[in-house]
């Protein structure tokens, strides 16, 4: 499948305009974390076959939100396709405002209003930048609720002082990616570190499971 959507999208490049679509860029890139996921868990399956008993309340609750974060960093993952498939990250190169506002006015320029979301830059770039925020406030609720609830994994734990600090190095990258105008070399390095971002946390609601 992930072939044959490669071939699907590079053939949507083949026209007057050689920029592939943005939704099949998105569905390729978004089919090849699913594959990274999926192998991910398998392997941890292997290593780790005993399931752990998650017997109180807040271990639960951690676990939930264990999941919630792999589904949001999923999401943030489809998101940042839209920004490559569009080039909007070649707009917008301020930070924390966008241009000096914190939501910029031609963020519904477009109509019907549902079409902002897959070809405004300003529509695009802002979700993008909203799931970095939720993953930067919710991250860090995940990491406490795995340390303060009894009966976790100790390497849930440990998976989630590694997803905090691996989650901060990749909002550095954007960060930096979008400031200096997306040099190839730092897109790069944004985009593997999402993937380190997903295994990381695909390993701690693994340790949760």
């Amino acid at each position: 499948l992930q072939g044959a959507m490669g071939w699907y999208m590079v053939k949507s490049g083949l026209v007057d305009d050689p920029r592939v679509s943005q939704f099949r860029l998105t569905a390729h890139l978004g089919l090849a974390f699913v594959i990274l996921g999926a192998m991910l868990w398998i392997a941890l399956s292997l290593l780790h076959p005993r399931r752990e008993a998650l017997a109180t309340r807040g271990a639960r609750s951690a676990r939930r939100w264990s999941f919630a974060i792999v589904a949001l960093v999923l999401l943030m993952v489809l998101s940042g396709g839209f920004v490559a498939g569009i080039r909007a990250g070649f707009a917008y190169n301020t930070f924390p405002l966008m241009n000096g506002a914190w939501i910029p006015p031609e963020i519904l320029m477009l109509e019907p209003a549902w079409t902002n979301f897959f070809w405004n830059m300003a529509t695009v770039q802002f979700d993008h930048r909203v799931g970095a925020w939720l993953l930067f406030f919710l991250v860090p609720v995940l990491w406490w609720k795995l340390r303060s609830a009894d009966g976790v994994p100790a390497r849930a734990e440990k998976g989630g002082n590694v997803l905090v600090a691996v989650l901060a190095i990749q909002l550095a990258l954007g960060i930096a990616t979008l400031l200096l105008v997306v040099p190839v070399s730092l897109a790069a390095l944004h985009q593997a570190g999402a993937a380190v971002v997903f295994a990381v946390a695909v390993y701690v609601a693994h340790a949760m499971r």
